[in-house]
């Protein structure tokens, strides 16, 4: 009979470790851990440590348990595989994985239980292969761009939600993914309190969600960032009030807006030369500048996803490029005052972006005038 080898992977630590769990539950039970299961972390930094690490795998894997029962290895963090991080680029960090790789091939015995776990590991490199052959790999998501894990998150608080047997309506679930973000731990964590917090009621609201669950710093400057896109004046200063206090936030709102700014200042210009519809559809064949232009910026436009295009596109739409221009010179100034300025650094930021935001209500006020 042979032994087992269980090969999980993805960026998502929570279930990478609980689909390790539940392993480590197939041949141990929980009384059995202080003596069967062996954990040895692969987050390491130097090609040494990486080769000490694999030594420590082969030796763990060999060794069987103190009292004769069964013996699980768990390699938890296996940054130093090939594709996994810098430290895999290493001379002695190829000859390590290429050591355990070896091991590997030459299989299991009985009683041998090995489990690793990695952010990723790169697909056409011998060692996947090998482990591929030898056993299922079990793949989170490693690798995933923001759009891909916004689009996992979902059915899998749908899923969480069944688990726990309560009742959450779309406009709940939306707004609570919109504050929580993607994370399974935290989704768990945030899930936890808010079932904890109607009780037998068991049926979630949005009002349930903005009540009790935490909400991000990113989440947070969303709904900033979101209020100074529709140029709506009133919800910007409702927006920044909670964030009154928070250390360091100005700063950070000011480099997350600034980079909005960027975002809108691109699509503004193209959506004016006509290289992109209202409706956030490229045209098939851009001009030469307009490829080069989308080349040369950092991120990739064109492949954007469609509901952050659209979103991003319909912001950029209500201000003008020189509009675009002035307040990303507004933020940079900005910047510079709240590392100088003796001023509340919430006061400095909401009147820089307010005096950014009044052209459209003073176009909007002279518009109707004139009508």
């Amino acid at each position: 009979m042979k032994g087992h080898l269980y090969i999980i992977l993805g960026d998502d630590d929570y279930l990478v470790n609980s689909e390790a769990q539940e392993c480590i539950k197939r041949h141990l039970a929980p009384t059995e851990h202080e003596f069967g299961l062996e954990v040895i972390y692969g987050s390491v930094t130097t090609g040494g440590a990486v080769k000490v690490c694999v030594d420590s795998v082969i030796s763990s894997v060999q060794t069987p348990s103190f009292f004769g029962g069964a013996k699980v290895t768990w390699l938890r963090d296996a940054l130093f595989l090939p594709g996994g991080s810098k430290v895999a680029d290493y001379l002695e960090s190829k000859d390590a994985s290429e050591k355990l790789n070896q091991f590997l091939q030459r299989g299991l015995v009985e009683g041998q239980i090995l489990i690793i776990t990695a952010p990723k590991i790169r697909k056409n490199s011998s060692f996947l292969k090998t482990c591929s052959s030898l056993s299922n790999v079990v793949d989170f998501g490693s690798g995933m761009k923001g759009w891909e894990l916004e689009k996992a998150a979902a059915p899998r608080l749908d899923q969480l939600i069944e688990k726990k047997n309560i009742k959450m309506d779309s406009n709940a679930r939306k707004e609570f993914l919109l504050r929580v973000g993607f994370d399974t731990r935290t989704i768990v964590s945030e899930l936890e309190k808010l079932t904890l917090y109607v009780g037998e009621r068991n049926q979630i609201t949005v009002a349930d969600v903005r009540e009790i669950v935490s909400i991000g710093r990113e989440a947070e400057a969303w709904d900033v960032l979101k209020a100074f896109g529709q140029r709506d004046c009133a919800a910007l200063v409702r927006s920044l009030d909670p964030l009154s206090g928070q250390n360091g936030i100005g700063v950070m709102l000011c480099a997350m807006i600034d980079k909005n700014i960027r975002e809108m200042l691109v699509l503004r210009e193209a959506f004016d030369r006509k290289w992109i519809s209202g409706s956030g559809n490229w045209h098939g064949h851009l001009p030469v500048e307009a490829d080069m232009l989308l080349k040369s910026l950092p991120g990739n436009y064109r492949t954007m996803g469609a509901w952050q295009l659209k979103n991003s596109l319909t912001s950029a739409r209500n201000y003008t490029q020189q509009e675009l221009r002035v307040a990303r010179f507004r933020i940079i100034e900005l910047r510079e005052k709240l590392v100088s300025s003796s001023q509340p650094e919430m006061f400095l930021l909401e009147m820089a972006l307010l005096r950014v935001m009044a052209g459209a209500q003073k176009k909007s006020i002279n518009s109707r005038h004139s009508s």
